[in-house]
């Protein structure tokens, strides 16, 4: 990080904010600030500098944003700065964690191969059940995890107007409440150009939807997967697609598809409808004939989709290729043809995730990709290697990943985990878990990060309770074989195998 050109651009716009008579938005006052250079936008890593002096500023609270979040004003502090030397300005414990922070996002910056602008930081502070969420995003990997209700879709919810998609963020408040039509910033996000944007919310009486604004939202590629997953029935195409669209229209026409579901809607075609219409259209286009000239677009799209498949669908399936049959997408595997729609849950769940994702890819190779619970739908085993296939599959993408599961947690070790749990009041703060061991057992992983106290079953444990309750305080040895003896015939053996062994074998 450039510490000495980023002080003294903060410099430069703490003098740029005193020509303001009023609060200025960031736009105006960077302008001003770089008056001197009329390319430093155009300029990625000027451009970076910028933003993260005037992050600076504001975490060093210089620089005051107004209750809107869109505006900024000179604090009393930034006022007294003007007048003082850099060393009396940025200079202690805030500053120093400031530093110590940018480094660790720089570093994770430079992991990077892409300029892509990615999503590096989630703050959230006193909203509703969030008391303190501090999330860093790996470059590659971010898993969310915790028990229901704690928040995980939340957090991705609060990511999603990146992506295109209006998750709903309910909120209740009561008529007489001083908070009512107030704004209130609940949090902030980080970007990897150098930007930060507050998070801003009004509420009003009752219940209402009110989404989160985003104030100095920055582009970021990519996409966002809800954990809702599309049920498809099988239905004939119309009518053979004329002329072969454009990559992104066709995720456009997928995800319009899988939003009008997730809200309830339906515009008569399913989600896999469009699919089987996509792919039917690039067969029909790909290698042309005598009349009709190939299309070189339809060509990649066709075998580039299958080729992922082969890589991503599990080897069990033995996946081989696609062919077109009355218009139906038939899936050849080693074993057996089927139509595309005949396809279990768990595999319609995967076709849905990796094609949003490589249409995406269509148009650029980097960008982000936020999943709610992929392992829906999933057995164990495709729960298990579904982050790897996709890290595999897709090796530019970034993924934000909310789960449950345990195999997910523990896919790989090139990942931040971050576990939400409560405090000692029942409110949810955020910890990052630097000890996880990849290779712990499903149930070791519940306990030790999900925060499960037990993975048995409720019957096995009350039957375990009642032997232990009727077991007198100082029991016999031959009471304790008998606990033996019947925890062995509940199957508890497997579950406390070396306290059976410690009671010794019957006489």
């Amino acid at each position: 990080m450039m510490l000495d050109e980023t002080t003294a651009q903060a410099r430069r716009i703490l003098s740029a904010t005193q020509r303001f008579g009023g609060p200025v938005d960031a736009g105006s006052l960077l302008s001003v600030a770089n008056e001197a250079d009329q390319h430093w936008e155009a300029d990625p890593e000027k451009h970076r500098i910028s933003m993260r002096a005037l992050d600076l500023l504001i975490e060093g609270e210089l620089l005051i944003p107004d209750q809107n979040g869109y505006t900024y004003s000179l604090s009393a502090r930034g006022k007294e700065a003007t007048f003082l030397e850099d060393s009396a300005v940025f200079s202690g414990a805030w500053f120093d964690a400031w530093v110590a922070s940018e480094s660790i996002v720089e570093a994770l910056r430079n992991q990077r191969s892409s300029s892509e602008t990615i999503i590096t930081k989630l703050a959230v502070e006193n909203w509703r059940q969030f008391v303190s969420v501090d999330l860093l995003f790996h470059p590659r990997l971010t898993i969310l995890t915790g028990a229901n209700g704690a928040g995980k879709t939340t957090l991705l919810n609060l990511l999603s107007p990146h992506f295109e998609w209006s998750a709903q963020l309910l909120t209740r408040q009561l008529p007489n409440e001083e908070t009512v039509n107030v704004a209130h910033t609940i949090g902030k996000i980080s970007y990897s150009n150098g930007a930060t944007s507050s998070l801003v919310q009004s509420v009003s009486a009752g219940i209402s939807n009110m989404p989160v604004a985003i104030t100095q939202m920055q582009h970021v590629p990519g996409i966002f997967v809800s954990s809702h997953r599309s049920i498809s029935s099988y239905q004939q195409l119309q009518a053979l697609p004329a002329r072969f669209s454009e990559w992104e229209s066709l995720r456009q026409q997928f995800t319009s598809e899988v939003q009008a579901r997730y809200f309830g809607g339906n515009t008569g075609a399913s989600p896999l409808y469009r699919m089987k219409e996509a792919l039917v259209a690039a067969a029909m286009h790909a290698y042309g004939n005598k009349a009709v000239r190939p299309n070189d677009s339809a060509r990649e799209l066709w075998e580039g989709y299958q080729d992922v498949l082969r890589n991503f669908l599990p080897p069990s399936l033995q996946f081989e290729r696609f062919e077109v049959e009355d218009s139906e997408i038939v899936m050849v595997t080693k074993v057996a043809e089927f139509p595309l729609e005949a396809v279990s849950g768990g595999i319609s769940a995967m076709l849905e995730l990796s094609w949003q994702i490589y249409l995406r890819r269509g148009s650029q190779s980097a960008f982000t990709v936020c999943i709610d619970e992929p392992e829906n739908h999933l057995h164990p085993e495709l729960q298990r290697s579904i982050i790897p296939s996709l890290l595999k599959g897709f090796p530019d993408v970034t993924f934000i990943v909310a789960t449950h599961s345990p195999f997910v947690v523990t896919s790989t070790t090139d990942a931040f985990v971050y576990a939400l749990g409560t405090n000692e009041r029942g409110q949810v703060v955020s910890r990052r878990v630097t000890n996880i061991d990849s290779a712990s057992t499903p149930d070791e992983t519940l306990m030790s990060v999900l925060g499960l106290d037990s993975t048995l079953p409720l019957w096995a444990e009350d039957k375990l309770s009642a032997l232990l309750e009727a077991l007198p305080a100082a029991p016999t040895t031959e009471e304790l074989r008998d606990l033996r003896d019947q925890m062995v015939a509940l199957g508890l053996d497997r579950q406390f195998p070396d306290a059976i062994q410690s009671i010794g074998p019957s006489e």
